[in-house]
């Protein structure tokens, strides 16, 4: 779900929790991952906050099964 912030662009908030990985270089992909990702949304998702909260499947998750799984959410926000 997204609300519209009354900014003029969307903003992004990341979840990843010591439970989803002890590895701070684990955490730090995921996020860099779904930073990405966004990134290239941003000017669609206009006036939108958004969090997302990862999980431990992300862990084991390759960087394109990452990408794969956010896309599609994205672009629900998009229509």
């Amino acid at each position: 779900m997204h609300y519209r912030s009354g900014h003029s662009t969307a903003r992004l908030g990341i979840i990843v929790s010591k439970r989803v990985s002890h590895k701070a270089v684990e955490r730090n992909r995921i996020k860099r991952q779904i930073r990405e990702i966004f990134r290239v949304k941003r000017n669609l998702l206009k006036e939108a906050d958004l969090v997302v909260i990862a999980n431990q499947v992300c862990v084991s998750a390759t960087n394109e099964e990452i990408r794969n799984s956010l896309n599609p959410l994205l672009d629900q926000l998009v229509k």
